[in-house]
């Protein structure tokens, strides 16, 4: 995203706000998708993020790259939305939304994405940040405001978590036929 755009959206101008609203708005439901699992609930989260986006766009400084604040702002809604409304209704996986782009057979798609979901909610924010919005471990670390170490230590712990749920899911499914 180009700095001047976000410089004239800081100065209120709605051109540059649309404009910037279409460059992330499927990064911005992706990630939301991602932390809830629901496509619903990721667009009422999405809609959210581009309003405060937009409330707060003075605060942004211009001389930081967009892309992790953006993304703070994403990561701290869905955590709001998760506290707020997640105690009174159940997690529903939407299917559709499970099979992704990856070269991979669909059904090792689905193994991925449940054995995502098993993760705890602070892994699975590491493992989306890290590899889904491709953030660098630096811009983890200033999202999260914890040390690069620490951030790296925890990637590997979700990774070996994540690895451990994978090898169990198609054990059991080698041995069930």
């Amino acid at each position: 995203m180009d700095k001047e755009v976000i410089e004239r959206a800081k100065d209120g101008d709605e051109t540059a706000m649309s404009e910037i609203y279409d460059f992330y708005k499927d990064y911005v439901l992706r990630s939301s998708f991602l932390m809830l699992r629901n496509r619903e609930e990721a667009e009422d989260v999405s809609e959210n993020v581009f309003l405060k986006t937009f409330t707060h766009m003075n605060s942004f400084d211009i001389e930081r790259d967009f892309k992790p604040w953006l993304s703070r702002i994403i990561l701290n809604e869905s955590r709001n939305y998760l506290r707020k409304y997640r105690n009174n209704s159940s997690t529903k996986i939407d299917e559709e939304q499970q099979i992704s782009n990856f070269n991979l057979p669909n059904e090792k798609v689905i193994d991925l994405k449940t054995s995502i979901n098993k993760l705890s909610t602070g892994d699975r924010e590491l493992v989306t940040l890290r590899f889904y919005q491709e953030l660098t471990i630096e811009e983890i670390s200033k999202i999260l405001k914890i040390q690069k170490n620490t951030v790296k230590v925890r990637i590997h712990r979700a990774m070996k978590k994540l690895k451990e749920y994978l090898k169990n899911v198609w054990w059991r499914k080698r041995f069930s036929k």
